[in-house]
């Protein structure tokens, strides 16, 4: 029979005088649930980010390109306008040097 002192100090170390089959397969289950709930907190994360984002995605990929198109046609009008006010200038100055060799 053990003494008190060692019952105690088995209590202080946990699971000293269990077999180590014991210990080990306590300690595995221990650490195999918290693994198990890790993975399961991961898996439900990146599904709720997937859920959001499967909705987000589409739009912002839809509004990416209406904005591009959109800076796109504005590039073109603005070198568009640019020429027609280069060749109204040019215009005028024509204008300008056909008068001014009138007088």
């Amino acid at each position: 029979m053990k003494k008190r002192i060692e019952i105690r100090q088995d209590w202080k170390r946990g699971f000293g005088s269990a077999p180590t089959g014991i210990k080990n397969w306590v300690k595995w289950s221990l650490v195999g649930f918290v693994v198990y709930v890790a993975v399961r907190f991961v898996c439900a994360f990146v599904g709720g980010m997937a859920a959001f984002w499967g909705g987000w995605l589409p739009m912002l990929a839809v509004l990416a390109v209406v904005f591009f198109l959109i800076r796109a046609v504005w590039r073109i009008l603005s070198a568009f306008l640019s020429l027609c006010v280069l060749a109204l200038l040019i215009l005028v100055l024509c204008v300008i040097r056909q008068n001014i060799n009138h007088f």
